[in-house]
């Protein structure tokens, strides 16, 4: 790490330290003197971060000759700290008992939240700009992991936005995206299982989100590639500038930039929405920069918020954290419901989803009350194959395949239903609003208006 602060960059930058009174003041104060002889820019300050066995001087400021921010509780007083040193880096001199590993997650997340890296003897959290910049209005849609319903909120929200008379256009990057960026007209393009196996049959993932978008949007939808995450959502490739120049030259008024698993897309973005399963653990969130993203977000779109996946006392829970940390986002409580794009009424069903298999009795109450169907057999394993495959024959018999456009989706069920003659019906999963009084819409709109009176 003395390389790296040695950096002819950080000439120009500002170096706070974090020290505790578990060390003897001495061991601190020598220790700081040392790290300014390393960093050749400028040092703002020291941040105490508790801690009272060897701390013997009661005037910090007057034994260290430095500022001094003391934190008394690090959830609330450690951003205001960085807000007044406002240094580019935060060097840690501190140690156990005074902060463990989750206390360190929380203080990378909160150095990243305020633009600034995260450095220690062994590690760094290193905060860079979001380099990718649009001439439209843009909105991302980030998540704290996989298989929390981001590619499902995007589609919604575009639909709600083009209803409400904004011209919307979808960028998806994904994990099995093309490896140049393509483009589909979602309005244009009939997306059925022809298309889709001709699609697989020539080589591409013909399940990934950016034609899942386009399916379900029917807005014009830009498919990207990326591969690697980091703590902070850092992707190591991506082709997504690419993408977003293609869509600098489309007609549409506002860009959804729609984030892939926990990776968070490098646009700087005028909006950004942050989904959350209610079944993560707050513990996991801590784990790997949640709160980074939390903190970051205008709007926060709770899914999955119902039993028995999370009981109404593990989603206060997550709520009144959620808000200690980010009071002013809007908070939305969400469930989501399948929606057939076709009709499947009398008809007997296999069902392929990537859903928790805990709610399969509210799923399918749900698509035989609405939709007057019989689901004779319902598998959520899409994103296992050899499972999907042992559950397609051990199944009774039935006459279509409802399957989520997601996973295995065209290359085992569709293919299947193609080889055995059988229809096959893809399905959306429209977020249904549980929190009182939350006009969806209305929110994302009175977001867009105030960026742009700023």
């Amino acid at each position: 790490m003395k390389s790296l602060l040695q950096k002819k960059d950080n000439k120009n930058k500002r170096l706070a330290a974090l020290i505790d009174g578990e060390h003897y003041p001495e061991v601190s104060r020598d220790a700081i003197n040392l790290l300014k002889t390393y960093f050749p820019g400028s040092f703002s300050g020291i941040i105490f971060l508790g801690g009272t066995e060897k701390l013997i001087a009661c005037d910090l400021e007057k034994y260290f000759g430095e500022k001094v921010y003391r934190i008394d509780d690090i959830d609330s007083d450690f951003c205001r700290a960085l807000d007044f040193f406002k240094p580019d880096i935060v060097y840690d001199l501190s140690d156990e008992p005074v902060v463990d590993y989750k206390i360190r997650m929380k203080i990378a997340s909160f150095c990243m939240a305020n633009r600034c890296s995260y450095m220690g003897p062994d590690f760094l959290f290193n905060w860079e700009p979001r380099y990718i910049k649009s001439q439209k209005d843009t909105i991302a849609i980030i998540g704290t992991g996989k298989r929390i319903g981001k590619t499902a909120i995007s589609a919604y929200i575009a639909r709600l936005l083009m209803d409400g008379g904004i011209d919307v256009a979808i960028i998806a990057m994904g994990r099995g995206g093309p490896g140049r960026p393509q483009v589909i007209k979602g309005d244009e393009i009939d997306i059925d299982e022809k298309y889709l196996l001709r699609l697989n049959d020539n080589g591409y993932h013909a399940s990934s989100d950016y034609i899942e978008d386009a399916l379900l949007s029917r807005v014009t939808t830009i498919g990207c590639r990326r591969c690697g995450g980091g703590f902070a959502g850092k992707i190591f490739m991506t082709n997504l500038e690419e993408g977003m120049k293609i869509a600098e030259k489309l007609d549409s008024d506002l860009l959804i930039i729609e984030g892939s698993g926990a990776s968070i897309p490098q646009v700087d973005t005028d909006i950004t929405i942050c989904t959350i399963g209610a079944f993560q653990e707050w513990d996991s969130l801590i784990g790997y920069l949640g709160i980074y993203r939390i903190i970051m977000a205008d709007m926060i779109i709770l899914t999955m918020c119902e039993e028995p996946i999370a009981d109404l006392k593990k989603i206060d829970h997550l709520e009144s954290r959620i808000k200690k940390f980010n009071p002013g986002a809007v908070l939305i409580r969400t469930v989501f419901r399948p929606e057939p794009l076709s009709s499947i009424r009398g008809k007997k069903i296999f069902l392929g989803m990537t859903a928790i298999d805990s709610i399969e009795k509210n799923i399918i109450d749900h698509l035989e009350t609405m939709y007057g169907c019989s689901v004779v057999k319902a598998s959520f394993n899409l994103s296992r194959r050899d499972e999907l495959r042992k559950d397609l024959d051990n199944s009774p018999e039935f006459d279509l395949i409802l399957t989520e456009l997601k996973a295995a989706a065209v290359d085992v069920l569709t293919e299947y239903a193609s080889k055995k003659k059988k229809e096959v019906v893809y399905q959306d999963n429209i977020p249904i609003i549980t929190s009182s009084k939350v006009d969806l819409k209305g929110e994302l709109i009175k977001l867009i208006r105030r960026r742009k009176s700023k």
